[in-house]
């Protein structure tokens, strides 16, 4: 045989060996480290769907900009599904104005709130009371002589987020939830209670009010509900209106994430949009 060609051979064999080595480390330190294999995977397939939710929020607000009413997505809870990237996207818009405001709720339509969350008796009368003393600001005047109030809130003030409804002492998850999605922080200067797009809850909390019937509000939104949208919504009506974009992004294998954003519309073609709150 030719000595060239026995040499190519030993070096053929060494190589192939010396590759078989190699591939039989690699395979010894993936299956020692395959949990961690899966823990990066994990991470990616998360940072994925994080990109596509948050694709989601400006795909809503491309959406709520559309010049033609025809066109332009519903503010009125209703679920939009869509596909970016591989994830199936679930976007749901909900209009602020049609959310009783926290801040501007009495202690009438604070109980009426509650109560139809289903809280009673005992722990009825405490949410009122708590949920009146949480924005209650505490006397700080050191001449006052005034003590601060036995078994304080985490703070006095304002609500920041809906989510701190949830440190009243007598709030229970089962009432929250059925809270949450109808009080808002975000309602702003940019007109009254809206009840066209508005929930039976937030509505028998708004109406709690002396001197407004709730059939009334019920009635209103009952007949424009009845109307296509471009006869609700001007064209410029969006604009200042504090809007809720909720994503969610899920994958094929049932993996998902969440994202929620206050959006407001400004009709500025320099800056068309701010965004006001996200989580």
């Amino acid at each position: 045989m030719d000595r060239t060609r026995k040499d190519t051979g030993y070096a053929l064999v060494a190589a192939v060996t010396a590759v078989a080595a190699l591939a039989y480390v690699a395979f010894q330190v993936l299956a020692a480290d395959q949990g961690g294999i899966a823990v990066v995977r994990g991470r990616t397939q998360q940072a994925q769907l994080s990109a596509a939710a948050e694709a989601g929020i400006y795909l809503a607000i491309h959406g709520l900009a559309i010049d033609d009413p025809a066109e332009r997505w519903a503010i009125d809870g209703s679920a939009r599904k869509l596909s970016y990237n591989g994830a199936d996207l679930t976007i749901v818009v909900e209009d602020e104005r049609g959310k009783a405001p926290l801040a501007g709720l009495n202690d009438d339509q604070a109980r009426a709130l509650f109560q139809g969350a289903g809280a009673t008796g005992d722990r009825l009368d405490a949410l009122v009371t708590e949920f009146r003393d949480w924005q209650t600001e505490l006397d700080t005047n050191p001449d006052s002589g005034a003590p601060p109030p036995a078994g304080s809130p985490v703070r006095h003030g304002p609500f920041r987020t809906v989510d701190e409804l949830a440190s009243l002492k007598d709030m229970d998850p089962s009432t929250f939830a059925r809270i949450a999605p109808v009080v808002t922080v975000f309602f702003e200067q940019t007109g009254g209670f809206d009840p066209t797009h508005a929930q039976p809850l937030a509505i028998a909390a708004m109406s709690a009010l002396g001197g407004v019937d709730a059939e009334q509000i019920s009635g209103q939104a009952q007949i424009a509900s009845e109307h296509p949208d471009e006869e609700i919504v001007p064209d410029d009506d969006l604009i200042g209106r504090t809007l809720t974009v909720k994503v969610t992004a899920r994958s094929a294998d049932g993996a998902k994430t969440h994202r929620k954003a206050i959006v407001e519309l400004t009709g500025d073609k320099t800056t068309p949009y701010w965004i006001r709150y996200v989580e």
